[in-house]
């Protein structure tokens, strides 16, 4: 009889190890493999949004797009329905940086709400002792301002740095990918993976708040044929659900499978491609730096901040 108990709890345990494991190796979702070409769903009104350097889809309310204009825009804010129709232009309330420079927009989680967080993150020339991130609330209704529910003012362990990429998980972890780069000598660099944990800021609160070195990802390898300019990351966003997350180069885009709270980024030489990452090709549009899941999470939009002719907003869908 023990030695029949002994046999069966031996099967448990070897039962849970091989179910542990196969769920671990399965918790990250599957690669898209096959996108469309993109197609143009709408443009921009460039008398409003004459510099897009943001875009992000509301999961609150589907038919909503938000946007952010480069600097020198203004402390603003715009929604649009998907199509970039119905543009409104939002003032956000309170003081104003010098040398503000709108990068990046995210949707998330804030304590009990749903926020827009928007990244004042560019730095041209890496010289800001600190970037700022302002988070307003979701409102089915704006009115010609509104006030934020904090600013979240942060500092690089390291140095400063100028990016335009950052998303927030939907456990409310922020992240920031570094543009590492010197685009007139065609020059890229590997880019530097930040992290702020939900859990280290609260509103209210004025305090400078340092990010978390998490890792690089060089896209020089993964894009080896490309130039500079595709090899730089000028946009980010975090699937809904968390596993992967997009980001945007000049030249295209591409999907990581990799769920940046759970998983170590491994050494750019390990990843894999159709496993770990997808390149998706894209019709290329001059200074693109935007991206964004769409609400159904089977596509994504991406538009430009090229403002000399009409700014389309662009969709691709996964066809599998």
């Amino acid at each position: 009889m023990e030695i029949m108990d002994y046999n069966l709890k031996y099967i448990y345990i070897t039962i849970a190890l091989v179910s542990l494991l196969f769920f671990e190796t399965n918790s990250n979702a599957e690669l898209c493999r096959k996108w469309s070409e993109a197609q143009r769903v709408g443009s921009l009104d460039q008398d409003l949004i004459n510099e897009a350097s943001g875009v992000e889809a509301s999961k609150q309310y589907p038919d909503r797009l938000y946007h952010i204009n480069d600097s020198g825009g203004g402390h603003f804010f715009y929604t649009t329905d998907i199509k970039g129709n119905q543009t409104r232009k939002i003032k956000i309330e309170g003081e104003e940086i010098n040398r503000s420079d709108f990068e990046a927009l995210s949707v998330g989680k804030c304590l009990d709400n749903s926020c827009l967080y928007i990244g004042d993150i560019g730095d041209n020339l890496s010289t800001k002792p600190y970037v700022e991130i302002i988070v307003v609330q979701e409102l089915e209704k704006y009115g010609a301002s509104v006030k934020p529910l904090h600013r979240i003012k942060l500092t690089y362990p390291d140095q400063p740095h100028n990016a335009e990429a950052m998303a927030v998980h939907p456990n409310g972890d922020i992240y920031i990918i570094t543009k590492e780069e010197n685009l007139r000598n065609l020059e890229a660099y590997p880019a530097k993976v930040f992290k702020l944990p939900a859990e280290k800021w609260q509103p209210g609160s004025d305090k400078k708040l340092t990010l978390e070195y998490i890792g690089e990802i060089d896209f020089r390898l993964i894009n080896p044929s490309g130039t500079a300019y595709g090899q730089v990351v000028s946009s980010l966003d975090i699937a809904p659900d968390g596993k992967s997350f997009l980001v945007l180069t000049y030249e295209n885009a591409l999907e990581l499978n990799i769920d940046l709270s759970r998983d170590k980024i491994k050494s750019t030489s390990q990843l894999k491609k159709g496993i770990d990452y997808n390149m998706i090709e894209i019709k290329s549009l001059p200074q693109q730096e935007s991206i964004t899941y769409a609400p159904n999470e089977k596509s994504f939009l991406y538009n430009t901040e090229f403002h000399w002719f009409t700014a389309p907003i662009m969709k691709v869908d996964c066809k599998e």
